[in-house]
């Protein structure tokens, strides 16, 4: 039988084998085309190139990494498949997105050498009721792609925390404080890592852990998520 799409399930015609892969007609409207600031992942306006500067959005914020790579924004269909994907059934689209994130990143020119490819963590009850976190499924995917040692353990959510989208954005950041905790921080020094989730909105989550792992001696840390908030819907 020839491959499907797993979000379309459009025949996969000049497939044969079953590895993850998502239709053409899917995967435009994943990745963005348009130029995204390095620092943020937002979308650039109209005229404004890629650089190594910060964009209107995010020059003045305090952010602890040190650049985002993303898919596109979390809207349309690829909002639908980072939503089926934290489903326990959604596993064949989750594959074919971290196949997709998985070659953006090794697609980037700025991204240099990794060491570490890290997942953000889930408490243990959600991920037992979700039966998956749906970054360390993203995570495998970049970490064996790349060649890179992959730490699906090196983080651990030290408390209850309340669900970031049941908050409004000057919450978030309150709500993620002393909230995770790195279980083996010799791993951490002098390394390159990167940090991989399905979204980021506000980006409070990132940049805690961020703090976390550098002050554990983690040199850079480089966020790759499936999707990015839209310009205007990310708190910033």
């Amino acid at each position: 039988m020839p491959a499907h799409c797993p979000l379309c399930l459009d025949s996969l015609t000049d497939r044969l084998d079953n590895s993850p892969e998502y239709c053409v007609a899917c995967r435009e409207q994943f990745v963005c085309a348009e130029p995204r600031c390095r620092r943020c992942g937002n979308r650039l306006p109209p005229g404004h190139g890629p650089g190594r500067d910060a964009c209107d959005v995010c020059r003045d914020l305090r952010l602890k990494w040190d650049g985002v790579i993303t898919l596109g924004d979390h809207s349309g269909l690829l909002q639908q498949a980072v939503i089926a994907a934290k489903q326990a059934s959604g596993a064949p689209v989750a594959a074919a997105m971290a196949e997709l994130l998985a070659t953006t990143a090794a697609q980037t020119d700025w991204l240099g050498k990794v060491d570490l490819v890290i997942p953000t963590p889930i408490y243990w009850l959600r991920r037992i009721r979700r039966g998956v976190n749906p970054a360390e499924r993203l995570g495998a995917a970049i970490a064996k792609r790349l060649n890179v040692k992959f730490c699906p353990r090196l983080l651990k959510v030290a408390r209850i925390m309340r669900k970031q989208s049941e908050l409004r954005i000057a919450a978030r950041r309150a709500n993620v404080r002393d909230g995770f905790r790195v279980r083996t921080p010799h791993l951490l020094t002098n390394a390159t890592v990167l940090l991989v989730d399905d979204v980021m909105t506000s980006g409070a989550t990132a940049n805690e852990i961020t703090g976390k792992m550098r002050r554990c001696g983690a040199s850079r840390v480089i966020v790759a998520v499936a999707a990015r908030a839209p310009r205007g819907e990310t708190g910033n």
